[in-house]
């Protein structure tokens, strides 16, 4: 009811206000929300969805029950709904999005909103020490449009290497990258929007790369390794997240319900013929059952897919007795959490000038031309990709840099990620000269968390474990020392000393005052302090060839050993990839949906011109 209050009053806005009423509402409507993100408190359980009376009320059966309309969901939703005699039903714990999410730059007011479900880790002992509680966040989106309504709308599709990785673990040759690309650019509507803006070069440094022995590249292409403009998922400067891009232009089929504000508690399977028959969840007070004479497809993500088949009875056998749950499959469910590691802080100063603007000039470039400082989830539009010693596969990045702007420091970022005072003030606190800052991401992590419930009521958050840096040989943290020292070398090059870019050499971290400052010592003391998940958690429900290695899916994302069940979701990643995981699993739910579609219309031929179409209808 208030998104649709919301609507109206925008729609009447915009009709009667003037352009500087309009202006006025979306000023006051940032600050409003500014403000209430900074109070915010991110829950720590479920239990608004948990109702007095769980005797569930029986809806019906549908062909199609998908579980979690993001990244994933959506797609398959929208593809398997263009069959029109299929009945599809989308469960969605979260509501609708709102104006505030369409605004890139204020992503981080949506991880402190109801758009999160709150998840932290268990405290941790060799990463995230810098946070309070020793407790990494881990920010996964609520509503319809999954994460993409809150993540930082990077488009990135990882290195063509690790989908030929992928066919070789499950050996399933339809996994390499030259069967998958095609689903990559299907659901692309790529506009190259950066030859045509302005750029005052005096306030940019170039060449510094291409010193390195680095070039300029399209990271979404063949070559990957090099500096690169950000590619990012927005049209016409607003986020456009995966509701609006495959959800809304098809919520006139018939056929397609989608049910938000519903949260699914389990997922009914016989123990006898080991058949998914449908699910129980709750929305608004009450307890639904619903059936499906096809398949139950779960895409509820790295976090809440494990913990929806745990608590359905598919999991480790011990785990499951543990907690009190009949066990009907052992797979190795939640046992394989694999997470990007992200180090943060490395700053520098320079002689550029950073233009600052007021709100009001902001929202009137956001509203006026789509353009500007609201336009973008950071102020920097630059990220590279370089390759450690470590890694030994020729021309395989396993780094990534963000390059950040810093136009001002406030309380709200320190809140975002959770630092500590003391760390907080070392790095950040009276640091006005600070230019930018780096932060350094490990793609190919080797160390392993798990996921494991906390009981067998589905309204308690499960335990994360991530553990990052936890690799018995070091190669995460190696890597990551690398890392900053490409970045402490970029200061030594002409294009960075044309801009007086110079390492800002903070204070000794309070917790690594016992080694010497900038040694080896400090640094891997500075790394378990600063380096926290970076928000790509994967892997918990992994694809594979054999469940007796670990497997839960095979490579069509069947659950072994369960009719009618599949996953589809970051949850079946088998490692983590060379890039962000919005872009892949878009990617695994157009492959995916076709797979679907030829197991139950095995005669069908979907030809070229159903795709142009269905392409043309759906992109928005």
């Amino acid at each position: 009811m208030m998104l649709l209050l919301v609507a109206v009053c925008i729609y009447l806005c915009v009709v009667w206000c003037s352009k500087e009423d309009l202006v006025g509402y979306y000023e006051n409507l940032i600050e409003t929300e500014a403000a209430n993100a900074f109070v915010y408190k991110l829950p720590e359980d479920a239990r608004d969805y948990e109702t007095e009376d769980d005797t569930a009320t029986d809806i019906g059966h549908y062909d199609f029950i998908i579980i979690g309309a993001g990244s994933t969901g959506s797609v398959i939703a929208n593809r398997l709904s263009e069959i029109q005699t299929w009945r599809i039903l989308l469960l969605e714990a979260g509501q609708y999005s709102n104006i505030i999410n369409e605004i890139p730059s204020l992503y981080t007011l949506g991880v402190y909103s109801k758009y999160n479900w709150g998840f932290k880790s268990v405290p941790q002992k060799t990463a995230c020490l810098g946070i309070i509680n020793e407790s990494c966040i881990i920010p996964r989106g609520k509503g319809v449009g999954g994460t993409t309504l809150i993540n930082g709308l990077t488009y990135s599709r990882g290195h063509p290497e690790d989908y030929n990785k992928w066919a070789e673990f499950t050996n399933d040759p339809s996994w390499s990258y030259n069967n998958v690309l095609q689903y990559f650019k299907k659901s692309e509507d790529f506009h190259q929007t950066d030859p045509g803006a302005p750029v005052d070069w005096k306030y940019h440094g170039t060449g510094a790369n291409k010193e390195q022995g680095y070039a300029l590249t399209d990271y979404n292409a063949r070559l990957h390794a090099g500096a690169s403009i950000v590619q990012y998922n927005t049209k016409n400067g607003k986020r456009h997240d995966q509701a609006t891009a495959f959800l809304k232009p098809v919520m006139d089929r018939t056929n397609l319900v989608i049910s938000s504000e519903s949260y699914v508690t389990k997922i009914h399977i016989n123990n006898v013929t080991k058949e998914a028959e449908g699910c129980t969840f709750t929305r608004h007070g009450r307890t639904y059952f619903v059936a499906a004479n096809k398949e139950v497809i779960l895409s509820a993500g790295a976090i809440s897919s494990p913990q929806i088949l745990m608590l359905s009875g598919i999991g480790l056998k011990g785990h499951l007795e543990e907690v009190g749950i009949p066990v009907i499959q052992n797979l190795s469910v939640g046992v394989s959490l694999r997470e990007h590691a992200g180090t943060f802080g490395l700053q520098f100063a320079s002689n550029m000038s950073i233009t600052k603007q007021s709100l009001n000039e902001k929202v009137r470039e956001y509203l006026e031309n789509g353009t500007g400082a609201l336009t973008s989830n950071t102020q920097s539009h630059v990220l590279g990709w370089y390759q450690s010693s470590l890694e030994k596969v020729p021309d395989y990045p396993d780094l990534e840099m963000v390059t950040d702007l810093v136009v001002s420091v406030s309380q709200m970022g320190k809140k975002f990620l959770g630092w500590k005072d003391d760390i907080w003030d070392t790095l950040w606190s009276d640091k006005k000269n600070i230019s930018f800052y780096f932060t350094i991401v490990l793609l190919h992590a080797k160390s392993v968390g798990n996921i494991k419930l906390k009981s067998k009521c589905p309204f308690e958050y499960p335990l994360i474990d991530y553990n990052l840096l936890s690799d018995p040989d070091n190669r995460d943290i190696d890597s990551l020392y690398e890392g900053i020292q490409m970045v402490l070398k970029l200061a030594n090059t002409t294009a960075f000393k044309k801009i007086g870019a110079e390492f800002v050499h903070t204070q000794i971290l309070p917790a690594c005052k016992e080694f010497q400052y900038l040694s080896k010592d400090y640094w891997y003391c500075f790394l378990r302090q600063t380096t926290l998940a970076v928000f790509h958690p994967v892997g918990t429900c992994p694809v594979g060839k054999d469940p007796m290695e670990g497997a839960v899916v095979d490579s069509n994302f069947k659950v072994f050993g369960v009719r009618k069940l599949r996953v589809a979701d970051s949850s079946i990643f088998p490692f983590t990839l060379s890039g962000h995981p919005h872009a892949p699993c878009t990617m695994i739910g157009e492959k995916i949906s076709d797979v679907i579609k030829a197991d139950y219309l095995p005669n069908v031929v979907f030809g070229e011109e159903e795709k142009v179409f269905v392409l043309k209808k759906t992109r928005f």
